[in-house]
C-alpha cells in the first residue's frame, strides 16, 4: 500500500504543480527574494557549497517563518548537547530563508527546499545521505522521506501539528495516508489532545511521544523585560499583520493618542511587500507612516517594521501587543504566533479567529493571559484599561506562565528522543 501511495502521489504532483504555478509565480514576483539559491530549488547545487555540505548532516526542514524559528531552536539546543553535530535546514520561503542566512555557520547550513519531484529527490538523498531527516509541524514531502527510509536513514516529525480540518482531509483517505504515516520513526506531539486526532487515521501508537511544544518552550519565564514608566513613552505593537487590520488597528490608535499622546504605534505586517500597500491605507486615514527599511525608528509617525528579523527585539520593547491574521475583517484568519510576545513581557490582544493556535488561544483568554478584541473599539477599550492599570498587565504575564509551563522543557525533551533514534535506542518520553 505505500508503493501505491507513492505512486499515486507522483502521479498527482505535476498536474496539481501546473495548476498552482501560475499563482506560486505572481506571488514569488510580489515577495521577491526567490532568486536566493534558486538553482538549489531543483536540487542543484554549486561544487564549493556541495563540499561545505558533506554528507551526514542532520537534514530538518521548515516550510516557512514560524517553523524555521522551531527548527534553529532545536538545532541550537541539539547542537550544544552534540557539539560535533551539523546541520542542514531547508526551507520554502524567501522570508524563511533569509532568517536561516543570518544564522549560518559551520555547522549550519541553509537551504532553498527542492521540489519533490522522484528524480530529483532520490539523487539529492543519494548525494547529501543525511544522518536523519526531521520535518517541522505538518510538511511532509514523500518522495523525501522514501528516499531515506530506501537507505534506512531515520526520519521525524517533531512538534507535529494536525488540524481539525486536517484530520478531516486524511480520514477520507485513510487506506492510503495510515501507511505513509506509519514508515516515519518518531512523532512528537504538542498537547495530549492532538493524539486522538493521529490516532483515528490509524498511526501507531508507538510513534507517539508528548513533548510540549517547542515553540512555546522558553529558558526564561515570562516577565516585563523593559523596566521604567509602564505609561510613559508606550508602544503599541501590531504583530503579524494582514491586509484589513491595519487600519482598524491605526483608526483605534488615532482615538487612543488623543487621550495618550506618548503612545506610538508601530505595525509589523505578516508579509513586508505589502509596504506600499500599507502606507496608502494609512494616508486615506491622513496619517504617514516611516520606513524601518529606511532608517526610521520611534517617532509621532507610526513606524512600519518592514524588516526582517527585528520583530523579536521589538516585543521585548513593546508596552501592548496586538497579533494579527484573527481579526473579522483580515483577508486571512487564523492567527498567528501570540506566545513570543507574553514570553517577553508584553500583554497581548487577538481576534476571535484563531484557529490555528486552538486550543491554546482560548485557554490564554480563558485564564486571563490574552485579551480578545473584535474590532477597533474593543481595541481601544483594551489598550486604555492596560494603560491606566499596570497590576493587570502583571497579572496577564503571570497567567500565561502557568500555561505555558508544560512547554517549558519541550525543546529538550525532543532532543533527547532524537539522540534515542538515531542510536537505534529504544524511545522513551522523557
Amino acid at each position: 500500500m505505500r508503493r501505491v501511495t507513492i505512486f499515486l502521489y507522483n502521479l498527482l504532483f505535476i498536474p496539481i504543480l501546473l495548476i498552482l504555478l501560475p499563482g506560486y509565480l505572481m506571488r514569488i514576483r510580489k515577495r521577491g527574494g526567490y532568486g536566493n539559491k534558486a538553482l538549489q530549488r531543483f536540487g542543484i547545487f554549486d561544487r564549493i557549497t556541495a563540499a561545505r555540505i558533506g554528507q551526514q548532516r542532520i537534514w530538518i526542514h521548515a516550510v516557512s517563518v514560524g517553523e524555521v524559528g522551531i527548527a534553529l531552536k532545536f538545532a541550537s539546543e541539539f547542537h550544544h548537547r552534540n557539539p560535533g553535530s551539523r546541520f542542514l535546514i531547508s526551507t520554502t520561503t524567501s522570508t524563511g530563508l533569509a532568517i536561516l542566512d543570518k544564522s549560518a555557520s559551520e555547522w549550519l547550513e541553509p537551504m532553498a527546499n527542492p521540489i519533490d519531484l522522484p528524480f530529483i529527490t532520490s539523487r539529492l538523498i543519494r548525494h547529501l545521505h543525511p544522518s536523519a531527516l526531521l520535518m517541522v509541524e505538518a510538511d511532509l514531502w514523500p518522495n523525501r522521506i522514501a528516499a531515506c527510509k530506501s537507505l534506512g536513514i531515520p526520519v521525524a516529525l517533531l512538534n507535529a501539528r494536525l488540524s481539525s480540518r486536517s484530520e478531516k482531509r486524511f480520514l477520507m483517505a485513510r487506506a492510503f495516508t495510515a501507511p505513509f504515516f506509519n514508515q516515519l520513526d518518531l512523532i512528537t506531539l504538542t498537547d495530549p489532545e492532538d493524539k486522538a486526532r493521529w490516532l483515528s487515521l490509524g498511526v501507531k501508537p508507538s510513534l507517539f511521544h508528548l513533548t510540549g511544544n517547542i515553540k512555546h518552550d522558553s529558558s526564561d519565564c515570562p516577565g516585563d523585560a523593559r523596566g521604567g514608566d509602564f505609561i510613559l513613552d508606550s508602544i503599541f505593537l501590531a504583530a503579524s499583520t494582514h491586509q484589513g487590520e491595519e487600519q482598524e488597528i491605526a483608526t483605534a490608535w488615532l482615538t487612543l493618542k488623543k487621550e495618550f499622546p506618548n503612545l506610538r504605534l508601530v505595525i509589523t505586517p505578516r508579509h513586508v511587500e505589502r509596504r506600499e500597500e500599507i502606507r496608502s491605507t494609512l494616508k486615506k486615514l491622513e496619517v504617514q507612516c516611516r520606513l524601518r527599511s529606511e532608517g526610521a525608528d520611534l517617532s509621532e509617525d507610526p513606524l512600519l517594521l518592514d524588516t526582517t528579523g527585528e520583530l523579536s527585539t521589538w516585543y521585548s520593547r513593546a508596552t501592548i501587543v496586538f497579533v494579527g491574521k484573527s481579526l473579522p475583517c483580515s483577508v486571512n484568519r487564523g492567527g498567528q504566533n501570540m506566545i513570543e510576545p507574553l514570553q517577553a513581557g508584553a500583554p497581548v490582544l487577538i481576534g476571535p479567529l484563531t484557529g490555528n493556535f486552538e486550543p491554546l488561544a482560548t485557554q490564554l483568554c480563558e485564564a486571563g493571559a490574552a485579551i480578545r478584541v473584535n474590532d477597533q473599539q474593543d481595541i481601544i477599550d483594551s489598550v486604555r484599561s492596560l494603560l491606566g492599570n499596570a497590576e493587570k498587565k502583571t497579572t496577564m504575564i503571570t497567567a500565561s506562565s502557568t500555561i505555558l509551563a508544560p512547554h517549558q522543557g519541550a525543546t529538550s525533551r525532543n532532543c533527547a528522543l532524537i539522540e534515542g533514534m538515531m542510536s537505534g535506542s529504544p524511545l522513551h518520553d522523557s
